[in-house]
């Protein structure tokens, strides 16, 4: 049974090919990456700008240290090309990721890989 609950990530979309017009301009979000190949969640996090997210930090490689992080495995590791995206528009940004995190550790006894561990 899975415990992480995923609807409303309805559209999964690779990092690989993604356009800028497939990203809402404004909203605040949830978003998730996941492996393509084997569906295994990577990453859980929030945003009020979600094309600054995907294209200037996790792509573009700017930002602080989550945003190096998740550059550095996506290119140096060539996790690109085995990594998709969905997201939720959401009310509270924060909450609604807490929870997906809290289940998610709740799940697995830990975080995403490619969140913060504690």
């Amino acid at each position: 049974m899975e415990v992480v609950n995923l609807s409303g990530f309805a559209k999964w979309h690779s990092l690989n090919s993604i356009a800028v017009k497939d990203v809402p301009e404004e909203g605040k979000f949830v978003c998730v990456l996941q492996k393509s190949s084997t569906k295994e969640i990577l990453y859980i996090g929030g945003t009020t700008d979600l094309r600054r997210r995907l294209f200037g930090n996790y792509i573009g490689g700017v930002g602080g240290g989550t945003t190096q992080r998740i550059h550095a495995l996506l290119f140096e590791k060539g996790a690109i090309i085995d990594t998709e995206v969905a997201w939720k528009e959401v009310t509270d940004d924060a909450s609604e990721e807490k929870q997906l995190r809290e289940a998610y550790f709740e799940q697995y006894g830990r975080l995403p890989p490619w969140n913060k561990q504690f």
